[in-house]
């Protein structure tokens, strides 16, 4: 059955009168008039007494109507639906992000719920290794995590640079200053960020360690920060985290240092390259590159991998 036929039958029982019907639809009344015989032809049942001046619909007609009236909301949503998910102001939005990175999200996520409430997250937790994988097999419209990276498809802007720091209790003593030299830490028993795929904090770590004539006590290694952050907690040792990673424990329940000589870890937002992305994406990528505080040199010259 054309829809048409659907919209013709509620705008003449919406109208009271097939006169007024046909005005509201810009057509003539007698092709209306036909198109009402031919749908009860097509039914085989009578939905409007003809005895009257004014429309009475029989029972079937009045379950026709709330039918058919339903049908054509369905379609006016779906529409709707979709020309917002078309211009990115609804529909779901997965973002993957290493866990040390978790808190360059909330932001974001509350300035852009506040301007598009009908557009949903879904996060995607995982090392850098995890989250490349998740972009490449489309599961993630975005990505946030640590560099280097190791594909060669994706299109990196760098959001942030910071330091590598020494995590320890509050109560530990011994550690008053804010920065403790790497050499130090030989004394202690250390727990460090530890991805899967190819160089990152790990071997940064290990290999300024070595520089400096000693091999550390790494008594764990996790990709889960706040594994390792939790462990902090407990009193089982040192963690090497980045610095923003300390914002996802409650506030003076551990302490850092920044180490000496500087050690760095970028993050950076990536997507994969020649992939059309939905304009929710292109919206939330924008904003979220605005919130970290590079908007105009992101926006300008952003740094892409080749």
């Amino acid at each position: 059955m054309e829809l048409r036929k659907l919209l013709y039958f509620v705008t003449i029982v919406e109208e009271g009168q097939i006169t007024r019907a046909a005005k509201r639809l810009h057509m003539a009344q007698p092709p209306l008039s036909l198109q009402l015989k031919a749908l009860e032809e097509e039914l085989g049942v009578t939905l409007i007494q003809r005895n009257t001046k004014s429309i009475e619909l029989t029972q079937a007609g009045w379950t026709f109507f709330h039918r058919a009236k339903e049908i054509l909301n369905s379609i006016d949503g779906m529409i709707s639906e979709v020309k917002e998910q078309g211009m990115g102001i609804a529909g779901k939005l997965s973002i993957g992000t290493v866990m040390s990175c978790v808190s360059y999200l909330p932001k974001p996520i509350q300035i852009f719920k506040k301007k598009y409430p009908r557009v949903n997250f879904q996060l995607w937790e995982g090392d850098s290794h995890r989250v490349e994988e998740l972009l490449q097999t489309k599961v993630i419209d975005l990505g946030i995590t640590r560099l280097p990276i190791e594909s060669k498809n994706l299109n990196i802007v760098r959001l942030n640079t910071e330091p590598l720091v020494a995590v320890y209790p509050s109560d530990w003593t011994g550690f008053q200053r804010d920065t403790i030299h790497i050499k130090k830490l030989k004394e202690y028993p250390l727990m460090i960020l530890h991805g899967q795929g190819g160089k990152g904090l790990f071997e940064l770590f290990v290999e300024s360690c070595q520089s400096f004539g000693f091999n550390p006590n790494i008594i764990c290694e996790s990709p889960d920060v706040a594994t390792l952050l939790t462990l902090v907690d407990s009193g089982v040792g040192i963690a090497i985290v980045p610095k923003s990673a300390i914002q996802l424990r409650p506030e003076g329940t551990l302490s850092s240092s920044e180490i000496v000589p500087l050690l760095k870890s970028e993050t950076a937002l990536i997507w994969i390259k020649d992939r059309q992305m939905s304009k929710t994406a292109e919206r939330f990528r924008e904003m979220l590159i605005d919130c970290v505080g590079h908007s105009s040199q992101a926006k300008s010259t952003p740094s892409f991998n080749e």
